[in-house]
């Protein structure tokens, strides 16, 4: 019999088990799912809160690479009001990978067996070439193939010489905490640290439940994602790109076509969107040092026309900056400072360096997940590191590993037993973390798993 384990049970983690599950196999397979969480949610981004909207259009959120529609036609099957175009609802995105779950496991050949194993996985060995995992409640299995479908870590908290902040409740570290709106009053004002997809994601969940309190953000470029827009496809440029190995040509280009394409009319979206099927290509090619000259220099560019949000979210942003209850700054944070009332907020300006103070009741940390492994503070990582099972990969990104999904072991070659998938291969691949790359990742690595 293959023994097959898989931690994580968010979307990585349940696409590659339904494909698994849909396998027809000579030899038995075993499927353990190791789920934190409960039965019915499917990791932070799909069940912390349900009103949130996926920031991709439904015709593109298939879970099946050879059909995008996938999902957009399931919608119509269950006679939701829908058209092309429309952002839907994460928790409906979550019933339908549900659903794909639940047929697939009525339809699973009879000599395969899937067990989901509720709690949470923490330390690995190694015994006789085979993982050993170990859970929080004592109980212990062995593997043949471990997978690693780990999902975002809490932000790192901000460096700063006075840590009094940390133990106050007021500070929530953990955005993605499924109880964060019970933890802010409506008359509260609300201080984000960052300006990304979760802070616009929480001033949504906060206006729909009436909030009535300001609202504050800011980040050191102070840039706003921008919205999801239907454009003019851009002509392909990848040949000029093809054996680039150095940032500045890559941005060059590409700089090159955003300026062509607004003399000839197209959106600057349609630039980006345009180097997607070739990005992971264009990423690898490059050697480390130019992949961090680009995370230092011009990731944060990239971030805001590659990563969107739906027209809705960007349509209410404007309108709460409008009415003035939504304030965003620029700045670099100096202190997060108790009081007996407020919390007070000190900051630097980006542009004049002048010191600047503002007052919330409460602050949230919405910097994004930490992604550098060696400082998450997860009895999981931290076992798995201290055993050598595994290790950073080369810019800090996640878990050094081929592009396949074999972890890269100490001594630099690929093993044959402890895999990942998803947002651990972002430094590998880069684009990892939507559903077009994940869908296809989850239909490669079980011809691995069951390979040998």
């Amino acid at each position: 019999m293959k023994e097959i384990a898989i931690i994580g049970a968010g979307l990585s983690g349940t696409l590659l088990a339904i494909n698994l599950l849909k396998k027809k196999s000579l030899k038995p397979i075993n499927i353990k799912l190791i789920d934190r969480s409960s039965e019915s949610g499917m990791g932070p981004a799909y069940s912390t809160n349900e009103d949130y909207l996926l920031n991709v259009p439904v015709e593109k959120m298939g879970a099946i690479s050879k059909e995008p529609e996938h999902f957009f036609k399931w919608a119509l099957s269950r006679n939701k009001n829908v058209s092309e175009g429309d952002y839907l609802p994460r928790k409906l995105y979550r019933e339908y990978i549900q659903e794909l779950f639940k047929n697939a496991f009525d339809d699973k050949a009879e000599n395969i067996s899937f067990e989901r194993i509720k709690g949470e996985a923490v330390d690995v060995k190694i015994e006789n070439g085979k993982p050993r995992v170990q859970l929080n409640n004592g109980r212990e299995f062995i593997t043949d193939k471990l997978v690693l479908a780990l999902g975002n870590a809490p932000p790192l908290n901000p460096k700063l010489k006075n840590k009094a902040f940390l133990s106050d409740k007021r500070y929530i570290q953990n955005p993605w905490d499924k109880n964060i709106f019970e933890k802010i009053s409506s008359e509260d004002t609300v201080f984000f640290i960052g300006t990304g997809q979760t802070t616009i994601d929480l001033t949504a969940g906060l206006h729909k439940r009436n909030h009535r309190g300001k609202m504050i953000s800011l980040s050191r470029h102070g840039f706003l994602p921008l919205s999801q827009k239907k454009v003019e496809a851009y002509p392909s440029f990848f040949d000029e790109l093809k054996g680039l190995t150095d940032i500045l040509s890559v941005f060059s280009v590409v700089k090159k076509h955003l300026c062509l394409a607004g003399e000839k009319g197209y959106d600057a979206r349609a630039v980006i969107d345009s180097l997607r099927p070739h990005t992971q290509m264009i990423w690898m090619n490059l050697p480390t040092a130019e992949k961090q000259r680009f995370l230092r220099h011009v990731f944060r560019y990239w971030e805001i026309i590659r990563s969107r949000i739906p027209p809705s979210s960007d349509e209410l942003i404007n309108k709460l900056k409008l009415s003035g209850q939504l304030k965003a700054l620029t700045g670099r944070i100096i202190s997060i400072i108790p009081g007996e009332d407020k919390m007070e907020i000190k900051y630097a300006e980006r542009v004049t360096a002048n010191e600047k103070s503002v007052s919330a009741d409460v602050v949230i940390n919405c910097i994004g997940p930490c992604q550098d492994y060696e400082k998450i503070d997860q009895p999981l990582i931290k076992n798995l590191l201290k055993r050598k099972l595994i290790q950073c990969d080369p810019v800090h990104l996640g878990i050094n590993a081929l592009p396949e999904g074999n972890v890269i072991q100490e001594d630099g070659t690929p093993s044959n037993t402890i895999f990942t998938i998803g947002l651990p291969l972002k430094g590998i691949v880069w684009e990892s973390l939507a559903a077009p790359e994940i869908r296809v990742e989850a239909e490669v690595l079980p011809e691995i798993l069951l390979s040998s």
